[in-house]
């Protein structure tokens, strides 16, 4: 049996929605992906890490440009500003543990939670419908996978290494959809 279909969102509506989730999906899908091969890169000590750090560091902003369309410049640049940092005390916390700097990594692990405090902050100033508490936990639980993907990856413990990032993976879809959500929810004109 057929039954009529109903349509509450516009065909061009339902358009929008579905790309800002394919670019949301895939700016944070790019991110651990770039991030996992810089990870390999400086644990390796490969000579391609310049080259992979620079195209990581141009994540940031084309996460900041989805958020440019809906936000001002200054907040998606605020944006794009954390995220760099967020990215380059990885880069800086991967070196350090690979080369067994355990004072400086500490440090840097540090600043990397504090990182996530402010991007927790700065989300949820700019949407009613990120919860602080949420994304600090989501965030937390990005770096602590991150961690312990570097762990594996600095051990050597391949499969455990590609498990970790399996985690990792999962975990930015998730954080992806849930900026989406709040995206959705803030503008519905867009989408409804």
């Amino acid at each position: 049996m057929n039954y009529p279909v109903s349509h509450s969102v516009s065909q061009e509506n339902s358009s929008r929605l579905m790309d800002l989730t394919m670019k949301m999906r895939h700016v944070w899908s790019q991110h651990v992906y770039w991030t996992r091969l810089l990870l390999i890169s400086i644990a390796e000590r490969l000579d391609d890490e310049k080259a992979t750090t620079d195209r990581l560091l141009q994540n940031p902003g084309d996460i900041a440009d989805i958020y440019a369309a809906y936000y001002d410049l200054d907040t998606a640049r605020k944006i794009e500003q954390l995220l760099t940092e967020h990215l380059t005390i990885g880069a800086e916390l991967i070196t350090a543990l690979r080369d067994g700097d355990t004072a400086k990594a500490d440090k840097l692990n540090r600043e990397w939670y504090a990182n996530a405090d402010k991007m927790a902050e700065a989300f949820s100033t700019i949407n009613p419908y990120y919860n602080r508490e949420k994304l600090k936990d989501m965030l937390y639980s990005h770096l602590k996978l991150t961690t312990q993907e570097v762990a594996m990856r600095l051990a050597k413990k391949y499969p455990e290494d590609i498990r970790a990032f399996n985690e990792v993976e999962a975990e930015a879809a998730m954080m992806a959809d849930y900026f989406t959500d709040g995206i959705v929810k803030q503008f519905p004109m867009y989408f409804d």
